[in-house]
């Protein structure tokens, strides 16, 4: 009926709860897949961290097949002061047969600020039903601090015809990329709101030498409900069969929301959407170095290269640099196992 994760778990406990967190000090092992980001700057430096045994210990039960499994994500890194999903909602993120409500996923971002100085979260819109868009940005603490002068810097990089190449030279020695994920896109696309909620708890804990490199080089940015109408719609179809498996519901909601159904992202151009609105304004605030937007979901993984016909005003590396990353993913995932 819809595309869950396949990790294991119990029911969503209605309020965060305390457990005594056993940790070991354990080298990494295997778990499943991950954005191009953890991929395009992965090298020899996966280090170790203090293991968050229970939560580890459901991943592997919950994992199906082990190759479907890399060091990445196999096991979870302990925190004592930032909560993980399971000690916000009793369930590891993505346990099966458990989806969260955009106001459940924006309510553990909050949980994980409010916890770490590497996070913020911050309003970036409202759906035509009156749900609220989220952008959750992770870094370091410095790169937290310098949000908005970085911001500013990158606008300044966005446009040649104010800035001169020698400004330019000097601003790339300052500036941090901006790496934008977006998921939930369309409504049935359930995983990635799940997902985002574990990532953004390991980039943010997590001591290896891999994950500081990446946020202490880049600012993470994550939107994980695009689509948050939609969403609570599927949420409450899934809901209902899972209180009552014999119960008549449809597969998917007929709308999403008031006006749109699957081609919300195929009609961006005409920024009629609230979506389409928020995400566009969010892009020229921010101008991110890289927008990544998390769909689901077949039996194969897909990397794009981009398809023509492109932007004439592309340089034709950029283009180049497309395929190169694409091919880097595959090498890692190849690698991975």
């Amino acid at each position: 009926m819809f595309s869950r994760p396949r990790r294991g778990g119990s029911p969503a406990h209605p309020q965060a709860r305390k457990r005594h967190k056993r940790a070991s000090l354990a080298p990494l092992t295997k778990g499943p897949s991950v954005p191009a980001l953890l991929l395009a700057t992965a090298g020899p430096v996966l280090g170790q961290d203090r293991i968050d045994e229970d939560y580890t210990r459901l991943i592997r039960e919950a994992t199906t097949e082990e190759f479907f499994s890399t060091p990445l994500v196999d096991h979870l890194p302990a925190s004592e002061t930032v909560p993980t999903p399971l000690d916000h909602f009793g369930t590891i993120a993505g346990a099966p047969d458990v989806l969260h409500y955009p106001e459940e996923v924006h309510g553990y971002m909050r949980a994980l600020a409010a916890a770490s100085p590497r996070v913020e979260v911050f309003t970036i819109g409202e759906s035509e039903e009156g749900r609220e868009m989220i952008l959750v940005v992770v870094g370091s603490e410095e790169s937290i601090r310098d949000l908005d002068a970085n911001k500013a810097r990158l606008a300044r990089l966005a446009d040649p015809r104010t800035t001169p190449p020698e400004e330019a030279e000097e601003l790339f020695g300052t500036t941090k990329p901006i790496y934008w994920s977006t998921g939930a896109i369309h409504a049935p696309e359930t995983g990635s709101p799940e997902m985002f909620m574990e990532l953004a708890y390991r980039l943010a804990v997590s001591e290896s030498e891999f994950i500081r490199q990446i946020r202490d080089g880049v600012i993470y940015m994550i939107t994980p409900v695009v689509e948050v109408d939609g969403r609570a719609k599927v949420v409450d179809l899934h809901m209902g069969k899972r209180k009552d498996p014999e119960l008549n519901l449809p597969t998917r909601p007929l709308y999403w929301g008031k006006y749109v159904a699957h081609d919300n992202n195929r009609d961006n151009i005409g920024q009629t959407l609230a979506l389409s609105r928020a995400i566009t304004s969010t892009y020229l605030e921010y101008h991110p170095t890289v927008f990544h937007d998390h769909h689901e979901s077949a039996s194969h993984l897909y990397t794009s290269t981009g398809r023509g016909p492109y932007n004439a005003w592309l340089d034709p590396i950029v283009i180049n640099e497309w395929n190169r990353l694409a091919y880097k993913e595959v090498q890692d995932m190849t690698a991975l196992g």
